[in-house]
């Protein structure tokens, strides 16, 4: 298990998107938002649509796979 901590000061302003760590958690920033976690990555899928069922593509406890990209 990894437990990143957060940073020392949050940021004003993270892109959604945005993948993140702090403490033993993983999350998606879902709008452009302050936040003092530690960013590893991007994501483009659509974790909510209110016309899918379930509308959350992600439940907690879901585990994911992280695989590297070319920057954008």
């Amino acid at each position: 298990e990894y437990a990143v901590p957060r940073r020392d000061t949050p940021r004003t302003s993270v892109p959604a998107g945005s993948v993140a760590l702090a403490g033993p958690y993983t999350g998606v920033y879902p709008r452009p938002s302050p936040g003092g976690w530690q960013l590893i990555g991007s994501t483009d899928a659509a974790l909510w649509d209110p016309h899918r069922e379930p509308a959350a593509l992600l439940t907690p406890g879901t585990r994911v796979r992280f695989v590297p990209r070319a920057a954008r």
